[in-house]
């Protein structure tokens, strides 16, 4: 095989697994230190495993005794929405008086602040929970506790070495003195399992069983959503989610997959069809939008949906306008790639970002540019963390706040070329020519090992995702009757094989031309089962190929 031939990555990498192995024992392999498969939720562990839970239960029971006012303090992200959604909607159910409160993302940023310890005082809130961070704020805490606000932390991240003193529990399952077995809890699976302690105590077993079951749905969706491993109770899950989402109780999810409906859905239908849509409710307007159709307003569910399709409809475009003028400002070889913008949207450059990197293999910072200073989203491939080059300046910022691979910070335009030259010294001293995009090969078949029967054998491994991803496979010499234009544009290529095979390269139809002079070419793909107007085919996803 030529590497060097590859048309859209820079190498390729097969192990002598994936020419001598059939593609059951490949996958098995995933497994050998994780014994989710074939584990339902019944195996799930007790949520009284994580700390203070005990604690939760009891401060949730005297709010509902003497009718105190409840204020959830959340994000605008679309994992913090969908988490929190699983706590109003089990108040709800459990008759407790609960609202929900979320910063700004310009003026407010992040974090719980005093301000809004002062404006929880002035509406008579009680008890203050906070999701998924925040276990930080020391002075904001200590400000409720002056004000007798009770404070409960929910977290799922790091647990940093002082924590608050005043708060009333901080659970986490990272916490050292945490015994919960599992920590890669998503915190929407950190709010089912809050949830699920408070039901049991509340609500009749029956009730509480079939009410715990109707919740998986968004604890499921948000796992994926914040990029959790898929091991264990993750696996658990999402793979029970999965098995009953056509018949799922929401009814805004299931208008939102109706177009899947028929298709053998996996998890990658959040990153394609859920989390775009959702998301786009509070990167152009307003993430009350997202959570209004979880908490399932029934008589306003059809609207809202059209509303967040035409705001998708719109980021997409507008995030094809911003990434098309960056490509035309940059310089694509530089250790880390600066792009900056006074039209970019704060709720998009994230994206615009991601692009960059993922198009560029090289970190990434693209800045908006606002009146005394610029807010910064920062990306990095997988190779680097670009978090770790941040820490060292973070006195140069304004506020600073990062998540695995990213980081945000704003800074005043009079620090920021000084950073800027810092920065760009310490990455010069690494030569990032040397790292560039593998694709592992999982197995390599001839076209006629695909039929269902293979297919199905590799279903037993679903659901594909992070840690667990889909199987690559790669064709070599692969020999086809025509090459031509997907649909009505030129942006997608299918080649005509066998009537049962659907093959489609998507975004290559610039390689039509080369790919027609050669009489010797290797296909790498994934592949999926296509159930388009009732007939079954197999289809072969396209992900690159090897022109010899």
């Amino acid at each position: 095989m030529n590497e060097t031939l590859s048309l859209k990555w820079n190498i390729i990498k097969i192990e002598d697994k994936a020419y001598n192995e059939n593609i059951e024992k490949i996958l098995s392999w995933r497994f050998d230190k994780d014994d989710s498969l074939n584990k339902t939720i019944e195996d799930l562990y007790d949520p009284y495993l994580l700390k203070w839970m005990n604690e939760w239960v009891e401060r949730i029971k005297k709010a509902k005794e003497l009718w105190q006012k409840v204020m959830i303090f959340w994000d605008y992200d679309v994992d913090w929405v969908t988490a929190t959604s699983i706590l109003m909607h089990a108040f709800k159910k459990i008759w407790i008086n609960a609202s929900y409160r979320l910063p700004h993302r310009i003026h407010d940023w992040y974090w719980l602040k005093n301000y809004f310890i002062d404006e929880m005082e002035a509406l008579w809130v009680d008890l203050v929970i906070t999701v998924d961070c925040w276990t930080k704020d020391i002075e904001a805490i200590n400000h409720a506790k002056q004000k007798n606000i009770d404070v409960i932390v929910t977290d799922h991240h790091s647990v940093p070495d002082i924590i608050p003193e005043w708060a009333i529990a901080i659970i986490n399952p990272k916490r050292e003195d945490c015994s919960y077995p599992f920590k890669q809890l998503s915190w929407a699976w950190v709010a089912f399992k809050l949830m699920s302690a408070l039901v049991k105590e509340f609500l009749e077993e029956k009730e509480a069983k079939d009410y715990i079951e109707e919740t998986l749905d968004i604890a499921a969706l948000w796992t994926v959503a914040d990029c959790m491993n898929l091991v264990w109770e993750n696996r658990i899950i999402v793979e029970a989610w999965l098995k009953q989402l056509k018949k799922s109780r929401s009814k805004w999810l299931r208008k939102l997959i109706e177009s899947k409906i028929n298709e053998d859905l996996d998890s990658d239908i959040f990153s394609f069809l859920l989390w775009p849509k959702l998301n786009a409710a509070w990167r152009l307007d307003s993430p009350y939008k997202a959570i209004n159709l979880i908490l399932n307003n029934w008589n306003t569910i059809d609207a809202t949906i059209s509303e967040i399709e035409s705001l998708n409809e719109r980021r997409r475009k507008l995030t094809y306008k911003y990434f098309d003028e960056a490509l035309e400002n940059i310089n694509s070889e530089d250790n880390i790639i600066f792009y900056e913008s006074k039209e970019i949207s704060h709720w998009i450059i994230w994206i615009i970002a991601w692009k960059i990197t993922e198009k560029f293999y090289r970190p990434s910072i693209v800045l908006i540019e606002e009146e005394e200073k610029y807010v910064a989203s920062c990306r990095s491939p997988d190779y680097f963390s670009i978090v770790e080059i941040l820490e060292k300046y973070k006195d140069y910022f304004i506020a600073f706040w990062w998540h695995k691979q990213a980081a945000w910070f704003s800074i005043t335009k009079d620090k920021f070329p000084k950073f800027k030259e810092k920065i760009i010294q310490d990455l010069n001293n690494l030569d990032f020519s040397i790292f560039k995009k593998s694709l592992y090969i999982d197995k390599v078949i001839t076209i006629n090992e695909i039929w269902f029967n293979f297919y199905n054998t590799i279903s037993k491994f679903k659901p594909f995702w992070l840690w667990n991803p889909k199987p690559i496979f790669i064709i070599e010499n692969f020999k086809y009757n025509k090459i031509e234009y997907l649909g009505k544009g030129i942006e997608h290529l299918k080649f005509d094989v066998w009537n049962w095979l659907k093959l489609c390269a998507f975004f290559m139809w610039k390689y039509i031309e080369e790919i027609k002079k050669t009489n010797n070419l290797s296909i790498i793909f994934e592949l999926y089962l296509d159930n388009f107007n009732w007939t079954k085919k197999l289809q072969l996803n396209i992900i690159d190929m090897i022109t010899n």
